[in-house]
């Protein structure tokens, strides 16, 4: 064991400097003075290959990267895994935000395990990311987002309960779904089951589950409930009656104004996104530290 351990400490000493993309929110105030006194470290243990900002959303290119940091907060990573997905490598969140729950390491944590992640030995986790598409004038696409947690459809102002039609694979129904009405309907992914869907009642899902989430919000109903669905499923959705504020809604960030007769069709991307763990807290450790999951009654 004891030489077992001196190798591994070996190969640790000897593996190369990584390759990095640092992105950073450099809106936040706390992350232009923290990013002072962390990129001289970050300096000394990796070779900084390209460093965008998050005001831009150009597509991240660096083929010759090993990982991208980003350093900001939740919402930070949601928005650069959108940036990020399709270059393949994998990402590292660290938190200068609230509660960094996707963002799972703090700068403390991230020099802690900097040996294991530059040897290759942290987790990585596929997220499923879901990629929506506005059908405008029949099937001709007029708009296309992608996003990590959630596509929702709220019925927006003024506030009048909308009529929607929920298709699971219409082209083995012949395009006939089942009509719900309600404040509109979130469809999360795993990652994001435990952010806007968990509001609505929807399930907490494990983060490596290959799913999409179903949840209606606030459904006319008693017995339309969330419901679990296959990655490979393809949903459509048809806006049968609108308000002039009903929208589309990526991850909170991006929307999209939708008219009733639109279609919206969402399926899981291509590509699913590589997260960094942080191998000192586990996913049901951080969901219960982080969100309190299992609580028990407080005794103050």
């Amino acid at each position: 064991m004891l030489s077992s351990s001196r190798g591994t400490a070996r190969q640790r000493k000897l593996s190369p400097m990584k390759k990095v993309v640092l992105i950073a929110n450099r809106n936040k105030p706390q992350v232009v003075d923290a990013l002072a006194a962390f990129e001289p470290w970050l300096n000394n243990h990796a070779q900084i290959v390209l460093q965008a900002d998050t005001s831009d959303d150009a597509p991240i290119v660096a083929p010759n990267a090993d990982l991208v940091l980003v350093l900001g907060g939740d919402g930070t990573l949601l928005a650069q895994a959108r940036r990020v997905v399709d270059s393949g490598l994998p990402i590292v969140g660290v938190n200068f935000g609230k509660l960094g729950f996707l963002a799972e390491f703090s700068p403390d944590e991230l020099r802690d395990a900097w040996p294991q992640i530059v040897a290759d030995e942290c987790p990585i986790s596929q997220r499923v990311m879901l990629e929506a598409t506005v059908l405008c004038d029949g099937d001709k696409p007029c708009f296309r987002g992608l996003a990590m947690n959630d596509c929702a459809i709220t019925a927006g102002p003024p506030f009048r309960m909308i009529q929607l039609e929920l298709a699971i694979n219409p082209e083995r129904w012949g395009g006939k779904g089942t009509r719900f009405g309600g404040d509109g309907v979130v469809i999360a992914t795993p990652s994001g089951s435990t952010a806007y869907n968990l509001s609505a009642g929807g399930p907490i899902v494990a983060p490596d589950v290959e799913a999409l989430v179903i949840t209606p919000i606030c459904p006319h109903s008693l017995s339309f409930r969330p419901i679990v669905a296959s990655r490979a499923d393809k949903l459509r959705l048809t806006l049968h009656e609108s308000n002039p504020g009903t929208t589309l809604v990526l991850d909170g960030q991006e929307s999209r104004t939708l008219a009733a007769g639109s279609q919206v069709e969402i399926r899981a991307y291509d590509k699913s996104l590589k997260l960094i763990r942080n191998p000192a807290m586990g996913y049901w450790k951080r969901l219960a530290h982080k969100l309190h999951w299992a609580a028990g009654p407080t005794r103050e």
